[in-house]
């Protein structure tokens, strides 16, 4: 049996369910070390930043993450390797057995017990640290269960108002919801209605609080390209500063850091480079360094997102390029349909595989820039995957 195939469906956010299944296996989260990430954009290379760091200074860490790209197993890296598939499966099966025992009604979502395999997982194999990122919002998102050694709160963006509340107070407020008493919090520089949310947050439990600025550009070139990357960065950095751990390190932890999706150059004779911007200060944030890396606009886009993202928003940023815009209809199920998107792309492809065939016929001088989801970076990792075998 599959765990989707016992959970509850959707997002439900609240911590009652997660609570229970703790309980019930034991609290694996007890006993472990956290670095508890929230956030919109830059949570994941953030997250790679400080697990890189932590195995450079010779610890054994473990990494949570979602979604995945290709593999179910990349959500748990241990080490800095996927987990393996004996220890993924035996846990599993403890997992399931326990959730298919609760009533249909009130089971724990999918998120819900990913992230209790999660804890399973790092127990058994004794990581020495958790990097531990939130996945949606912080106050009721089922990671908000541990009690963390510090705080990390990554750039913001206008995603998933209908379930954070519209605005940035509102999504301030939830994304500060992972704060504890007393616990060290660092900061991307927020909105001014976020920050003052936060600042409340932080002052009411007590939260030394820093805002950490970018990592100044320099002679350093840096594995993951952007402005934005230079944030998540400085933010990786002050964490492990603040654990103490020397600039060497340091340095030699961040030089060592890798995130697929993020600005990845595909291999071929003509440029196309993937990323996984899936709203528009992400979008945004991809554009510019495009013209950071290369100089100009990208030629062409190819564009797909899930029907939850603000299509029009991503498609109005990239329009602004002056850039072809071909629309994919992704193969997930929850993939926006393209000709819903009242912002039409210049050409529709029923696939991605189709888009990619035609664009590699097709090349154009200045590039082509795949971008809009994470759900398209795997699509589109799944194709390179399968015409190199």
């Amino acid at each position: 049996m599959r765990l989707e195939q016992v959970c509850a469906l959707g997002i439900q956010p609240g911590l009652g369910r997660m609570r229970k299944l703790l309980r019930q296996l034991g609290h694996p989260e007890r006993g472990l070390n956290f670095i508890h990430i929230a956030g919109t954009n830059g949570k994941g290379s953030t997250a790679a930043a400080i697990d890189s760091i932590l195995r450079a200074a010779g610890f054994f860490s473990g990494l949570y993450t979602s979604p995945h790209l290709v593999d179910f197993r990349e959500r748990f890296q241990c080490g800095g390797t996927m987990v393996e598939e004996v220890v993924l499966q035996r846990n599993l099966r403890i997992l399931i057995r326990k959730i298919s025992k609760w009533p249909k009604r009130g089971r724990p979502t999918f998120f819900e017990a990913t992230t209790a395999l999660a804890l399973q997982i790092f127990r058994e194999v004794k990581v020495d640290f958790v990097v531990w990122e939130t996945g949606l919002g912080g106050r009721l998102d089922a990671t908000n269960v541990v009690g963390p050694e510090c705080c990390v709160l990554t750039s913001l963006g206008r995603d998933h108002e209908a379930v954070l509340g519209r605005g940035w107070k509102n999504i301030g407020r939830e994304k500060a919801g992972i704060l504890k008493r007393g616990v060290p919090v660092f900061s991307a520089p927020w909105p001014k209605e976020a920050r003052g949310v936060l600042a409340q947050e932080a002052q009411r439990l007590g939260c030394p609080w820093q805002v950490v600025r970018p990592l100044r550009k320099g002679q350093d070139r840096w594995p993951l390209a952007g402005a934005h990357q230079r944030q998540n960065f400085g933010l990786a950095a002050a964490v492990a500063r603040y654990l103490g751990f020397p600039d060497a390190v340091v340095a030699r932890g961040l030089d060592r850091t890798s995130w697929p999706g993020r600005f990845m150059n595909l291999p071929g004779r003509h440029r196309r480079v993937l990323d996984g911007a899936h709203n528009r200060e992400g979008v945004r944030a991809a554009l510019a360094t495009w013209r950071e890396q290369f100089g100009g606009e990208p030629a062409r886009v190819i564009f797909g997102c899930l029907r939850d993202k603000p299509a029009e928003e991503m498609l109005r940023e990239i329009r602004g390029t002056g850039a072809q815009v071909w629309g994919v209809q992704l193969q997930d199920a929850r993939g926006g349909d393209p000709l819903e998107w009242k912002i039409r792309p210049d050409r529709l492809w029923r696939s991605v595989a189709e888009a990619m065939e035609e664009d590699g016929k097709v090349p154009i001088q200045s590039g082509t820039f795949i971008l809009g989801s994470l759900v398209l970076v795997g699509e589109v990792m799944c194709w390179e995957d399968g015409r190199r075998a």
